[in-house]
């Protein structure tokens, strides 16, 4: 397919609340989208999700962008691609996975509709769940705030809640929400916070029955995770310490979690994140789907892949509406009794709106 056109739409998305974890805080979301055109007309989106700050990773949204306007998209133009996996070929050296991420996806969603398929039949030979459970993500919150939420998403249906942490009340929150709950599906997502002098505080937490502990250490070392895991009963989960394949061998070797959660852009797009899965598959590591609080054009992404039927948990997946007021894709994801369809069409399954593209868009650019 020969690359005719190319644009990218610098979004800065209001939210409808102020997500806090240990690490930030978000009341409006900007990110990048890539469209690609071919010869043929048809076009393909990608979402670069990288954060303005480099507080998740060291790769920003300001880097992101400088790469593909400067390096990347002036090439990829009136090229003739095979596959969209060759790109990883002449970006990996860019050190920008989430800039290529971006770009790959892009592509392989202009490859799955002109060949009329979901973009998952392009990427795995296994048969699909075409409904999955939403998961939700709580901040970090006043606990009678999140008592209230829990209540609130558990009438709607949903069954998993994740629960941003930091030292100093995370332990207090999960035990009251695990009294209050006793068979609630729970996890926590503490972003690096714990230091070397609260292994304490830790082995509470480990007492509650969590389904998984994710990121804890602010070292991010994974021998020190190692020694974590070692006197844990409950499963350590790595999200931004597995960036590359290597990270995850080198976790597997050392023992140091029996969880992953798995985000697109993070590892660099899906010719990473397939050889993830199947690494974790061949040594018994469980993995499920993260989200970036991204547009609609990442997350409908992360909505197929959570389709695979080994997900170890409902994915940090919900509705379109819970974060933004409107969203860039047609339909918007939504969740009936807390159950997401995963959508069947050509590519992404899902049409962009390119007037709230446009209307969200704080600087746009076209190369052709």
């Amino acid at each position: 397919m020969w690359i005719k056109k190319i644009e990218v739409f610098h979004l800065s998305m209001p939210m409808k609340f102020t997500f806090k974890s240990s690490q930030a805080v978000l009341n409006h979301r900007e990110t990048l989208v890539i469209k690609v055109m071919d010869e043929q007309g048809n076009a393909g989106y990608g979402e670069v999700v990288a954060f303005n700050e480099p507080f998740y990773t060291q790769e920003t949204l300001p880097d992101s962008k400088q790469v593909l306007l400067n390096r990347v998209l002036p090439l990829l133009l009136g090229k003739d691609i095979k596959h969209p996996f060759e790109i990883h070929r002449w970006m990996n050296h860019l050190n920008a996975p989430m800039a290529t991420a971006g770009v790959e996806n892009a592509l392989l969603d202009l490859l799955a509709r002109r060949e009329q398929l979901p973009i998952m039949k392009t990427l795995f030979p296994e048969e699909t769940n075409k409904v999955i459970p939403a998961g939700i993500v709580l901040g970090d919150l006043e606990i009678t705030t999140l008592l209230d939420q829990i209540e609130k998403n558990l009438r709607e249906g949903y069954s998993r809640f994740k629960i941003k942490i930091k030292p100093n009340d995370g332990f207090a929150k999960l035990k009251r929400i695990r009294e209050t709950y006793p068979d609630l599906m729970l996890l926590a997502d503490a972003n690096r916070s714990f230091g070397p002098n609260q292994l304490s505080e830790l082995k509470e937490i480990d007492e509650l029955g969590l389904l998984c502990l994710e990121e804890p250490l602010a070292s991010g070392d994974l021998a020190d995770y190692q020694k974590l895991q070692e006197q844990l009963a409950t499963p350590l989960c790595l999200d931004e310490s597995i960036q590359t394949i290597d990270d995850l061998r080198k976790a597997i070797e050392l023992k140091a979690c029996q969880v992953i959660n798995l985000k697109v852009g993070r590892v660099g797009g899906l010719y990473y994140a397939k050889q993830m899965i199947e690494i974790c598959r061949r040594h018994h590591i469980r993995y499920w789907i993260g989200s970036m609080m991204e547009s609609g054009i990442s997350k409908i992404l992360h909505v197929h892949l959570a389709s695979l039927k080994d997900n170890y948990i409902p994915g940090d997946l919900s509705p379109s509406a819970r974060y933004f007021s409107e969203d860039v894709i047609q339909p918007e994801i939504t969740a009936a009794k807390g159950l997401i369809h995963v959508p069947q069409g050509a590519g992404l399954g899902v049409e962009i709106k390119e007037n709230i593209l446009k209307a969200f868009s704080i600087d746009y650019r076209v190369i052709d």
